[in-house]
């Protein structure tokens, strides 16, 4: 397994905004986080161009490279 470290890792059990290129795309919480993937529940898609791409409840790994997460309380 890939053990590279991420700068902006998120944490398992945390609330975040995810953020794609800039854009934040959903709210999520982190539901496992493992050297490049994370597993995330899409809590809330945010309005714009990314929002019909994501439902509430959608859970997925994602590669945690590709994202900036901005905690959220």
């Amino acid at each position: 397994m890939h053990t590279h470290k991420h700068t902006n890792r998120p944490e398992a059990g945390k609330k975040y905004t995810c953020v794609l290129n800039g854009v934040p795309v959903y709210d999520a919480e982190i539901q496992e986080a493992r050297g490049c993937w994370a597993t995330v529940k899409v809590l809330q898609p945010k309005p714009g161009k990314y929002e019909k791409h994501y439902k509430e409840g959608q859970v997925m790994d994602i590669k945690v490279q590709y994202y900036e997460f901005l905690e959220s309380h």
